[in-house]
């Protein structure tokens, strides 16, 4: 199966000149997650809700400022090929080019799952085996600028809402781009501030949504599949009895065949002997692989090298130095933090090194539309 075999066409294409207020409203009456954003035909980027949710954005901003870099797939790539970007990726979709970087079409992952179930490739575990534990999750007073701020930091879709450590509701990156966008795209500009703060703190028991799909933690990957599809969603709690025991998502079944198509992110990380406790290690591996596929969303990745140095520090807990250095066929990035959480320092120099790839990418798009113009 070639990504021209499994490609279709978007029902949504938008021109780079677009303005995002014009935009929005059409996302929405497509019901489209994903758009494709082409200049005379060509994939110059693309824009999902979470590019909306990551920061402040006017609407009357041009699409080709907020869209993002894209990496795609060749029409000529098989199916490993479309697994392992899946995979690197985590996006929803990824456009499919011809040699000349022509948009031909897209792959939604729910195509890769349709393709693995009917071809009956998917493993034969459980939800409980492959889901995201623990869930990260929230609490129905919690602020919409809370849900927005961990989805972005934590690089997640989806936010289960626990009241006393039941299931109430869910919230979603497409609720809040829907509470936050869509009202104020009928909004005059001089009102369209004051209506943003008060949506940012309100709660979220107001955008969530309710009652929410769930899936047990004995549901086969099949079954998973074939609700996740049925429902046309990227992910759903799994339950065990009451309880919200993690989240598994379309990802989580790709991850499934990770020996079949020896998947892998390029990661390589040096832990001090203080970081090497076996919670400790799985929380930092979990960033680790989120933040790589947020870079792997826009350029291919050679290699991505996480080191750690412990210094001792007057308060009595450790300073961690932490150096991240990528390896990208545009160049090498580095970037260096320092605190007393290892986590936060892994996330803030990643956050540098994302910034400084948009940036470098954009300038070179740049200088290829100012040769293509004197051409």
């Amino acid at each position: 199966m070639s990504a021209l075999e499994l490609m279709s066409q978007p029902g949504l294409i938008v021109s780079s000149s677009e303005k995002l207020r014009d935009v929005l409203n059409k996302m929405r009456e497509a019901n489209q997650w994903v758009v494709p954003v082409v200049n005379n035909k060509k994939l110059v980027g693309i824009l999902s809700f979470k590019d909306l949710i990551r920061r402040r954005v006017n609407l009357e901003t041009k699409i080709i400022n907020v869209s993002s870099p894209v990496v795609s797939l060749s029409k000529k790539d098989d199916f490993t090929k479309i697994i392992v970007k899946f995979y690197t990726t985590k996006v929803r979709a990824i456009p499919v080019v011809d040699d000349s970087k022509n948009l031909l079409g897209m792959i939604s992952r729910e195509q890769v799952i349709s393709y693995l179930l009917n071809t009956n490739q998917l493993d034969s575990g459980k939800a409980r085996e492959f889901m995201s534990s623990p869930p990260l999750s929230l609490n129905p007073e919690d602020s919409v600028a809370k849900a927005r701020w961990n989805m972005v930091r934590d690089n997640v879709s989806r936010l289960p809402v626990l009241e006393e450590k039941k299931l109430v509701g869910i919230v979603t990156t497409r609720d809040i781009v829907n509470a936050l966008y869509v009202p104020l795209s009928e909004r005059k500009r001089s009102s369209i501030l004051t209506e943003e703060e008060r949506i940012m703190a309100s709660p979220v028991k107001e955008i969530m949504t309710s009652p929410v799909i769930t899936v047990n933690g004995t549901d086969s990957l099949k079954e998973v599949a074939q609700k996740l599809l049925k429902y046309k969603i990227s992910g759903a709690p799994v339950m065990e009895g009451d309880f919200v025991a993690g989240v598994i998502s379309g990802i989580d079944l790709i991850k499934s065949l990770q020996s079949k198509f020896q998947l892998s992110m390029p990661i390589e990380a040096k832990l001090t002997t203080g970081l090497r406790n076996k919670e400790l290690k799985a929380q930092l591996d979990g960033v680790l692989e989120r933040y790589m596929s947020k870079i792997e969303r826009f350029i291919d990745v050679n290699n991505f090298r996480v080191s750690f140095k412990e210094e001792a520090s007057s308060q009595g807990k450790p300073l961690y130095k932490v150096s991240v250095n990528v390896s990208t066929k545009i160049g090498n990035f580095i970037a260096n933090e320092s605190d007393r959480d290892p986590v936060a320092a892994v996330k803030r120099a990643v956050d540098t090194l994302e910034q400084r790839l948009i940036k470098k990418l954009k300038r070179i798009q740049e200088k290829k539309g100012d040769k293509e113009e004197v051409i």
